[in-house]
């Protein structure tokens, strides 16, 4: 397999995110969504992003966004956007043409039905977002997988990331699907809700790329 593609979601500091960067994550996530405990405001991002914008690829992570977030969010300068909410085709077709984000959308996965969606989608995203289904009206960062059985027949034109309860024991075994190189996490690599640790963060890392 090619290089395997790491992203570090929910990040909240400049700390953190260099760490994750010297450690070798290919994608930064940072949540504008204050339902989360990962949330991070448009002014703290934009600092973070003034220093690490070029040494990585950062992701604003949204849920069903409105323009004026878009606006902030184009304005600070995020390329991709990830839409973690119930947007409609519709939706998401007019906030890659108004706005010209590349669109990673995520998807909730309970059973093969929830990969029927994905097809309609495929024009307008770069990549899509294989995650557990949403806990409480929380999307993502719950800790919990889905089956992976789900997708062993998976067939799309676009990569996908996998993400939904990864961590440093069961990457291995995510990477052995053979199904994507893409990898996201973000409880499993934290001490405590929405504290990202670094060694954590090192060890998943290390584990996912040495795996190879």
């Amino acid at each position: 397999m090619s290089d395997l593609q790491i992203k570090i979601c929910g990040v909240k500091n400049k700390e953190i995110a260099k760490h994750a960067i010297d450690a070798g994550a290919s994608f930064i996530g940072f949540i504008f969504y204050e339902k989360s405990h990962r949330n991070i405001t448009v002014e703290n991002c934009e600092e973070i992003l003034s220093k690490i914008k070029d040494q990585t690829i950062p992701v604003a992570v949204t849920v069903n966004p409105d323009d004026n977030l878009l606006d902030d969010l184009l304005r600070i300068g995020f390329q991709y956007i990830q839409l973690h909410g119930h947007e409609t085709l519709e939706m998401v077709e007019r906030i890659k043409l108004k706005f010209g984000f590349k669109i990673i959308k995520a998807f909730g996965i309970s059973s093969s039905n929830d990969l029927d969606e994905l097809v309609k989608y495929e024009p307008f995203v770069e990549y899509f977002l294989l995650d557990s289904p949403p806990q409480a009206d929380i999307q993502g960062g719950t800790g919990h997988i889905f089956d992976w059985k789900i997708i062993k027949n998976l067939s799309i034109t676009k990569n996908f990331f996998l993400s939904g309860g990864l961590n440093k024991d069961n990457i291995i075994s995510a990477i052995n699907l053979k199904k994507t190189i893409y990898f996201d996490v973000s409880s499993g690599v934290e001490d405590s809700e929405g504290i990202k640790d670094k060694q954590l963060i090192t060890e998943f890392i290390d584990k996912a790329k040495n795996s190879i």
